[in-house]
């Protein structure tokens, strides 16, 4: 659980951070369009990426088989934001501190949410309190309010302009008109709406920073936008910026992001840039381009990272992977026999039905000795022998008849009775997540395979060498009881026992 709040907190951050990166872009831009940056970064909080994958997964199934595209191995490096993103060990805790630390957050959410409970009842009570104007032209009521709070938007689904009731009196017509054109701006950008799910976001992250600083960020960008729409309107710039520095003298600051006043943000900022008369740019060609691109990337990524590992898309690249292999092979065995006709050498016939059950293992490294564990007798029915080619000079089996009793072992290592039968259990094919089948030897081929410093493979096809002792020697090309010899460190010899 810690570590999957890791992970959903480092990649939020990732997108906070290159949101900001944007809006750095857009500096001189339209403070609309950061705003929405600023939002999708806090939104990114509420929608980790696990969602999206899920939903690659989902249309993995949805797509038929014949359709799916051949995934080259450039395109897996997509997953890297769910993978290499995602904590890789969690870190090791006590059994209470998961408790502790759930007690901390639920604490620290009680009491914001308290915080603001309080804060908004306050507000329902001046609403209750405050008397109707009547103000032509506002599509919302206007009401009056005995207390110094500054003019604002209270309200989300019913919203109400507030407005001070002294204040009234030391307004201009003029300059009511541009501080109401202001919560008007408000209104129809729904900035109540926004603001209150960026406040659930923070009561929920409520201890980690980069939240907090969204929501600074959203405040200044709402009341830029706003001031825009104020002067885009043909309100006077000195007119506006001198009742807003009247609302500051007279009121006090709203107590809740999500009832938006006049007086949010910098305010030496805001009246600068008012009284500076400078127009917002458009957004041109290039910028839009690259928002687009931004979002495409933001939502496609963790789909296409979630439609790479369905099980699906995992199981054709698994059929892709072993033709590819069979084509590599033929195409080796070509090269083989065209390199031995020119230098004379009678190249070897090989079966190519039968290629794709060789494989040829590679040790780097000497195997560590292992201890034989204690060896379980199992009582079995019967124990068939399997066939077997003839006995050759250098085959030391002999053929097991008859009813016996086997055990199991993790390591045959040939101790006990020499013709007692004793079965490896499965080992795990290379590069596969199956397991081979059960290899039962008598005693005395396991004591000589250990002498020798040779094992059996885990699908039981070949003799291969463990290089576990000095002495141990291979014969490439030679059959060993039935089953063919490979070369670990020259050239692999492919052939099959008759």
């Amino acid at each position: 659980m810690i570590a999957a709040l890791l992970d959903h907190l480092w990649q939020s951050t990732l997108f906070a951070a290159a949101a900001g990166l944007l809006t750095l872009v857009l500096r001189h831009n339209g403070a609309r369009a950061r705003f929405w940056l600023w939002f999708a970064a806090s939104l990114k909080f509420l929608v980790p990426f696990t969602l999206l994958a899920a939903l690659g997964e989902r249309l993995a199934h949805l797509l038929p088989l014949p359709r799916v595209l051949v995934i080259p191995p450039a395109a897996q490096e997509l997953s890297a934001p769910i993978r290499t993103l995602a904590v890789p060990h969690a870190p090791s805790l006590t059994p209470g501190l998961p408790l502790l630390l759930a007690g901390l957050w639920l604490a620290g959410l009680a009491l914001i949410l308290s915080l603001r409970l309080v804060r908004w009842l306050r507000l329902r009570a001046m609403i209750r309190s405050a008397r109707d104007l009547s103000v032509p032209g506002v599509p919302v009521r206007v009401k009056a309010s005995a207390s110094l709070l500054e003019p604002g938007l209270v309200g989300v689904f019913r919203p109400v302009v507030l407005l001070p009731a002294g204040l009234m009196a030391r307004l201009s017509e003029r300059e009511r008109d541009s501080i109401l054109a202001h919560e008007l701006g408000h209104l129809r950008r729904r900035d109540n709406v926004t603001a209150a799910i960026h406040m659930a976001v923070e009561a929920l992250f409520w201890f980690y920073p980069p939240v907090w600083l969204i929501g600074a960020r959203l405040i200044a960008e709402r009341e830029r936008a706003c001031d825009e729409s104020v002067l885009a309107a043909g309100h006077d710039p000195e007119i506006y910026a001198g009742g807003i520095l009247k609302v500051c003298k007279f009121c006090i600051q709203s107590p809740l992001a999500c009832a938006a006043g006049a007086t949010g943000a910098d305010l030496k900022g805001r009246v600068r840039l008012i009284m500076t008369g400078e127009a917002a740019r458009r957004l041109g060609l290039g910028k839009r381009a690259l928002l687009a691109g931004a979002t495409a990337l933001a939502l496609g990524l963790p789909v296409v990272a979630g439609f790479l590992n369905s099980p699906l898309a995992e199981d054709v690249q698994r059929k892709v992977v072993a033709v590819m292999r069979i084509q590599v092979t033929d195409r080796i065995a070509r090269n083989v026999a065209a390199v031995s006709e020119q230098i004379g050498v009678t190249p070897l016939h090989v079966q190519p039905h039968r290629l794709p059950r060789m494989k040829v293992m590679a040790i780097s490294a000497p195997l560590p000795e292992l201890v034989p564990p204690p060896q379980i007798p199992v009582a079995v029915a019967s124990v068939a022998p399997a066939p077997a080619s003839p006995p050759k000079a250098d085959t030391p089996a002999a053929p097991v008849t008859g009813t016996r009793e086997a055990v199991q072992a993790l390591y045959p290592s040939g101790a006990g009775e020499p013709e007692a039968i004793t079965c490896r259990t499965p080992q795990l094919l290379p590069g596969s997540r199956l397991s081979g089948p059960e290899v039962c030897k008598i005693n005395r081929v396991w004591a000589q395979l250990r002498a020798e410093g040779k094992d059996i493979s885990p699908d039981g096809s070949m003799v291969i060498a463990t290089l576990s002792r000095s002495r141990a020697t291979m014969q490439p090309g030679t059959c060993y009881n039935g089953l063919p010899v490979i070369s670990v460190s020259g050239p692999a010899l492919l052939f099959a026992c008759r």
